[in-house]
């Protein structure tokens, strides 16, 4: 019986992830579009770093909390699970909404795959080093992380890459102005306070001080589009060129 040679929390493992499986198999029936979606990604990965070991890519169904995309020495790993649409109901559960609120729940769409694939591909040629870091080399270290992604997969919805919501994404195009005005006159840019810089990077509903149709992480919205205007005003700079640059002079220069 070699149902005896695994270890019982392996067992009580699988037991837990089948119907997770189950339900992924009638979310997920095929991944030939993800396949389409990856080759097409890896091969603009490949123009810009010709040199990049495209890694083996495997799909496996875990549990809820197991990661949704993980990059190893040995494959691009995406777990299902975390993407069988946002009214699944093992993520609305009190204890998946305390983990994963709905505001990040909304996105285990299977649409959101291919782009947090190439997220976590751009991380690894590009990795974030900004902590500790001013409030605006944050934000523009942050912005080369979404430029990067850009250009693996360009023809992919904006919002879809910044996980704002269509009418958030909207509202940033529309008040570009006004945010950068907010940030200058209510904070220094050039503070390393958590707390301020909190505010503006990382996952939130919204932006405190902003309205309620501001998404969270705007910081980094800015900082991209910062990133992209010193880079057409610097056309001649390869991308890994523009990576290389000092965020300070794409600030002062864009």
């Amino acid at each position: 019986d070699t149902s005896m040679q695994v270890p019982a929390v392996v067992r009580q493992y699988i037991r837990n992830a089948r119907p997770l499986f189950d339900s992924a198999e009638r979310k997920i029936p095929s991944v030939d579009n993800l396949e389409k979606e990856l080759t097409k990604g890896f091969q603009f990965v490949k123009y810009y770093y010709p040199a990049y070991p495209v890694p083996k890519v495997v799909t496996y169904v875990g549990l809820i909390g197991d990661p949704s995309v993980a990059l190893t020495p040995n494959a691009l790993a995406i777990g299902l699970q975390m993407y069988l649409g946002k009214s699944f109901s093992a993520y609305n559960t009190l204890e998946a909404i305390d983990k994963f609120p709905q505001y990040i729940s909304r996105r285990f769409e299977p649409a959101y795959i291919s782009a947090n694939c190439f997220q976590n591909i751009a991380q690894d040629i590009y990795p974030d080093k900004s902590q500790g870091l001013s409030l605006i080399e944050q934000m523009i270290e942050k912005g080369k992380q979404w430029y990067l992604v850009d250009k693996f997969i360009p023809a992919t919805d904006d919002s879809i890459k910044t996980g704002f919501t269509g009418s958030q994404l909207a509202w940033c195009r529309e008040n570009e102005g006004l945010i950068w005005s907010f940030i200058l006159q209510n904070n220094d840019i050039y503070t390393t306070d958590a707390p301020v810089i909190q505010n503006f990077i990382g996952e939130a509903p919204k932006t405190d001080g902003m309205p309620d149709e501001s998404p969270g992480n705007v910081g980094q919205w800015i900082g991209w589009q910062i990133v992209k205007a010193f880079a057409e005003k610097n056309g001649q700079l390869s991308v890994d060129q523009l990576l290389k640059t000092d965020a300070k002079k794409i600030f002062e220069e864009a």
